[in-house]
């Protein structure tokens, strides 16, 4: 009998909280109700950041929403991968609701770091994805990456090119440029139409000789070459590194 004196005492002093969360339910479930069912939340706007100015209609159209649907039920993850899917050229999405009727989305544009040369020059991000808009001729103050195969998926914004040697000068081309070795000349180039040896080329005019291999130990020997106060880059016409001693051409 003790244990049943025990569960009577128990469930009486549980009562008391028991009401409390069976009410909070229910009104919660109330405010849900609410919020699905009014018209309070419908969707009435986009605003879409870091893209230019849109009309109402293009926004709508760039998030494939629709206006009217209700903003409590919105799928934000689902608005999110449609828009990364339709334009892989935004490397982040973010899109929050706004109450009691906006939708705002955040984009963050891929950055172009290089151009390759196929038949136009293409810009590519770091992670070698095509980005929007191609060219019959170079674009201004980016790397050109030259002798790449055509990508099997082809050059459609999004396409990211796979091929090893491709990426392995881009990594080169991220190395020199964070060693800063040619901090007072332009990297014009890179050449790999020879996989044998890569070639660079600075300042539009320098061939700079690289072969295949020990890129780290070459590059420091660049940099020794380039600060010789003896040399005149302007009378320069390639630079051999492939060798035990650095071969030097003159014009």
């Amino acid at each position: 009998m003790r244990w049943a004196g025990a569960l009577r005492k128990t469930f009486f002093y549980s009562l008391p909280y028991m009401l409390s969360l069976t009410t909070l339910g229910l009104l919660f479930g109330g405010v849900v109700a609410y919020a699905v069912n009014s018209s309070t939340f419908r969707l009435e706007q986009v605003r879409i950041l870091n893209i230019g100015s849109l009309t109402p209609e293009q926004s709508f159209q760039f998030s494939e929403l629709r206006q009217g649907e209700n903003l409590i039920q919105l799928d934000l993850v689902n608005v999110q991968q449609v828009i990364k899917r339709r334009h892989p050229e935004f490397k982040e999405v973010k899109v929050r609701r706004v109450l009691p009727d906006l939708v705002e989305i955040l984009l963050k544009r891929r950055t172009p770091v290089a151009q390759i040369a196929y038949s136009r020059f293409v810009q590519v991000d770091k992670d070698l994805v095509v980005l929007p808009g191609s060219a019959a001729s170079p674009f201004r103050n980016l790397t050109i990456l030259e002798g790449s195969p055509l990508p099997r998926r082809g050059l459609a914004v999004g396409a990211t090119v796979d091929d090893p040697l491709t990426q392995r000068t881009m990594r080169l081309m991220e190395v020199i440029k964070r060693s800063n070795i040619l901090r007072k000349h332009v990297l014009t180039k890179i050449d790999i139409a020879d996989p044998r040896n890569v070639t660079l080329i600075v300042d539009g005019a320098i061939e700079i000789r690289i072969g295949n291999s020990h890129f780290a130990e070459r590059l420091k020997i660049l940099d020794q070459t380039l600060k010789n106060q003896e040399l005149n880059p302007a009378k320069v016409k390639y630079i051999d590194l492939r060798f035990d001693d650095v071969v030097v051409g003159m014009k």
